[in-house]
């Protein structure tokens, strides 16, 4: 029986798992290093803010793998042999496969700042870096002040979150407005004074220079570029953007840039082996879509589309038009079609 792999349990993953599933009976395992079972990962922020218990975040109930024949393999992947078909472990456990899905997704950026690994530090990508902001930044007293490097939307939201515990904010945008390359320049003035009104410490045109560290390796202090400011805190949240998680392919002759080259079919240049989500990169972009898209519900067209191919019935990933959406500091955001800022 055909044995299909995923390394990855996000939307990605386990969208390409289930469509596979409804299609054939071929065997299918599902790699994850980060948690046991898919859950909402754009949901993580609600469980800090204590709308959501984390279980509440899982779409499926965790008999729904076993009901339908979905195996789990528990495990962080340390190289991929493509000539054998073989995963390696870092357990020093292996598993082979006959069709392979890279669907890896993506780890915050981090540009070589001094002092960017120490404790205390973390994105909020990861159900780790929530349990990290638990243990860093239960209250206001653990916590005396946080502060957020980059003003993207994972930043916005982060700062919302430690808001909601009452937790003083610096947040540090490199832009002259916040998101001024997705909204035109009236609207990110609103956000702007939104985001101030919400007593948040916003510093545009600001640059980290330095993350500086206590004598037992955690957080003191931060550094900022321009003028010098030494700012005391606690945790220090890095959200400048994300970059695809493939650095366990480097020998595996899987052809990769910023992530792993695709053609319209998700096929990389190795045969049966396939990438989707934010990981994967087209060779050349959809109309005028980025290569890279690390979105939701594009991780989800994907994981449907390679299924189709998986299953005999070949079929070409066609994103239609552009959507997005957001909500935070109770604005929600949409945008459909192409708008310029």
């Amino acid at each position: 029986m055909e044995h299909i792999v995923i390394i990855g349990n996000g939307i990605s993953g386990v969208t390409a798992a289930r469509h596979i599933r409804k299609n054939s009976d071929k065997k299918i395992t599902i790699v994850s290093a980060e948690t046991k079972y898919f859950f909402s990962r754009t949901a993580l922020m609600y469980i800090y803010m204590g709308h959501m218990k984390f279980e509440h975040t899982q779409p499926y109930e965790n008999w729904f793998w076993d009901k339908n024949s979905i195996d789990l393999k528990e495990g962080f992947v340390s190289k991929v042999n493509t000539d054998t078909k073989t995963l390696n472990f870092k357990d020093n456990t292996t598993l082979t496969y006959d069709k392979l899905i890279i669907a890896t997704g993506s780890k915050p950026n981090k540009f070589g700042w001094p002092g960017q690994d120490l404790d205390g530090v973390m994105g909020m990508y990861h159900k780790q870096d929530l349990e990290s902001l638990e243990k860093h930044a239960p209250n206001n007293k653990v916590c005396k002040r946080a502060v957020i490097v980059g003003g993207g939307l994972i930043g916005i939201e982060l700062a919302e979150m430690l808001r909601s515990r009452k937790i003083p904010v610096t947040f540090l945008v490199r832009e002259a407005s916040f998101w001024n390359g997705v909204l035109p320049a009236q609207e990110s003035a609103l956000i702007n004074k939104h985001i101030k009104e919400h007593h948040i410490d916003l510093r545009l045109s600001t640059n980290l220079k330095e993350i500086k560290s206590d004598a037992n390796g955690k957080v003191k202090s931060i550094i900022i570029e321009e003028t010098g400011e030494e700012i005391f805190c606690d945790v220090v949240g890095l959200t400048a953007g994300v970059t695809p998680n493939i650095d366990f392919l480097k020998e595996s002759g899987i052809e990769t840039k910023r992530g792993v080259l695709v053609n319209r079919f998700l096929e990389t240049n190795i045969k049966d082996v396939f990438a989707i989500g934010d990981c994967a990169e087209q060779h050349e972009a959809i109309g005028q879509r980025r290569n890279i898209e690390a979105v939701w519900y594009t991780g989800r067209m994907m994981g449907e589309t390679v299924a189709q191919t998986i299953c005999n019935k070949k079929t070409e990933y066609k994103p239609g038009h552009w959507f997005n959406s957001a909500k935070f500091l109770d604005i929600e955001y949409q945008t459909y079609g192409w708008v310029f800022s």
